[in-house]
């Protein structure tokens, strides 16, 4: 396979997740990134710009709400789909992922409400096995809003009990979703936390108790490795 050009569509008010991303990514790896805010943020001309691989990024933004730029982002992944490059969406990204691609109806805030800190999820299926870890790790958590329909052909890799889709992927239509965020470690996940201490207090959690835990696997090197791995070749509908 010919060497991945990746491009991050950075959905954060303030770009900061393009940054987290890069860490976790080979310094080597030929990488572009859009800060997405407009509509105009997204050129007309993107999907023949011979990206590979793109990541949609987590975002405070609700996946419920219509901002600016989610039709010309919904085009978007509606038209790298069908020219086979791999997407992956992370929390937002994931969510948008889905409602583009199904509709507004695939989304919704979560019945439970809020979850944040570093929380077990459980791979199950082959997803262990495909992605070599256990089958409960804890990953990093900061979200309100979930998915509740899959594209058709997807597999549910993880779930937990607070949301049902954790991960999932889709072979056919080059899919990789994650609801939480596999481009945190422990340090940069943490520093986060600590940062939003005010906000994770005001909806019930304790910075203490969330900064006990900890990450029990690289997961940006499992997830971010494996996507990136994954071919890009030829159309879906041609």
């Amino acid at each position: 396979m010919d060497q991945p050009k990746l491009l991050i569509l950075d959905y954060s008010t303030t770009g900061w997740e393009t940054g987290v991303i890069k860490q976790g990514l080979a310094s080597k790896l030929p990488i572009s990134s859009i800060h997405v805010t407009t509509e105009n943020s997204i050129p007309d001309n993107l999907i023949h710009q011979g990206f590979t691989h793109v990541i949609h990024t987590g975002s405070v933004l609700s996946i419920n709400d219509d901002a600016s730029f989610t039709p010309k982002a919904v085009k978007y992944i509606q038209d790298a789909r069908d020219s086979g490059i791999w997407q992956m969406g992370i929390c937002y990204g994931h969510q948008l992922i889905c409602r583009a691609l199904l509709g507004k109806q695939s989304v919704r805030a979560v019945p439970l409400g809020f979850e944040a800190g570093w929380t077990e999820v459980s791979f199950i299926n082959s997803a262990a096995k495909l992605l070599n870890i256990k089958e409960t790790e804890r990953v990093w958590q900061h979200h309100f809003d979930e998915v509740t329909e899959l594209p058709t052909g997807s597999e549910l890799l993880a779930t937990n009990d607070h949301s049902d889709v954790q991960a999932y992927i889709n072979w056919d239509q080059r899919l990789l979703g994650t609801q939480f965020h596999p481009e945190f470690d422990e340090k940069s996940g943490n520093e986060y936390f600590v940062k939003d201490q005010k906000f994770l207090e005001k909806n019930g959690y304790q910075l203490d108790e969330i900064l006990q835990q900890r990450p029990s696997f690289d997961s940006r090197a499992v997830f971010f490795g494996f996507f990136l791995k994954q071919n890009a070749v030829g159309s879906l509908m041609s």
